[in-house]
C-alpha cells in the first residue's frame, strides 16, 4: 500500500511543480513543491502553513475480485491567508489553489512505483483516483476530525478523494 500512496504523492508533487513552480515551501532549508504527506513529516512541522497542500490517508477498503483491489481515502487540507498581508484576497488565492488541485489530479491515474529504492522501480501496475470532493469545513467532505490549527486570518478548504489500486503480484 505504501507504494500506491508514494506514487500518488509523487505524481501530484511533480504535476504541481510543473503547473506552478512558485507554489513552494521551505522544510529544513530545502525549497520543495508545496504539497506534503503529513505522516511523512517530522512532528516539529505539524503546524500547517497556508499556501500548501497537506495530505492525510484514511480508511482502507478491500474489494475482492479475481485479484484484490484496494482503496484508500485521501484527505487534503489547504488554506490561504492572502498574498498582500492584509488578507483581502484570501478567497482569490484559495480559488487558485482549488484550480491547482483539480488540475494536478487530472489525469486521475499514474503508474505505481517503489520509492523505497533509488532509483525508484516500476511495479508494473497503476493507481487511479476519483475527482476531489471539496468543502469549506471538515464535515463537508466526511472528514472525521480536524487535525490542523485554525486561524481567523485563514480561509480553508478540505478535499477528499479515493485512490484505487491492485497489490503488486509477488514474484516467486
Amino acid at each position: 500500500m505504501q507504494a500506491a500512496k508514494d506514487s500518488f504523492f509523487m505524481a501530484l508533487r511533480e504535476r504541481l511543480a510543473a503547473l506552478n513552480p512558485a507554489r513552494t515551501m521551505v522544510i529544513d532549508g530545502v525549497t520543495l513543491p508545496a504539497i506534503v504527506v503529513r505522516e511523512n513529516m517530522e512532528p516539529r512541522y505539524g503546524e500547517a502553513q497556508a499556501g500548501a497542500f497537506y495530505m492525510d490517508f484514511g480508511d482502507i477498503l478491500i474489494a475482492e475480485s479475481t485479484r484484490p483491489m484496494l482503496g484508500v481515502d485521501c484527505h487534503i487540507w489547504y488554506a490561504s491567508e492572502g498574498s498582500g498581508g492584509t488578507g483581502v484576497d484570501r478567497g482569490r488565492v484559495l480559488a487558485e489553489m482549488d484550480s491547482e488541485l483539480l488540475r494536478i489530479c487530472d489525469p486521475p491515474h499514474t503508474g505505481m512505483r517503489d520509492y523505497s529504492q533509488t532509483p525508484s522501480a516500476d511495479l508494473g501496475s497503476g493507481i487511479f483516483w476519483t475527482v476531489p470532493e471539496m468543502g469549506n469545513a471538515p464535515g463537508d467532505v466526511s472528514i472525521q476530525k480536524q487535525q490542523w490549527s485554525a486561524s481567523a486570518a485563514r480561509v480553508e478548504r478540505y478535499a477528499q478523494l479515493r485512490l484505487y489500486f491492485f497489490l503488486p503480484e509477488v514474484q516467486a
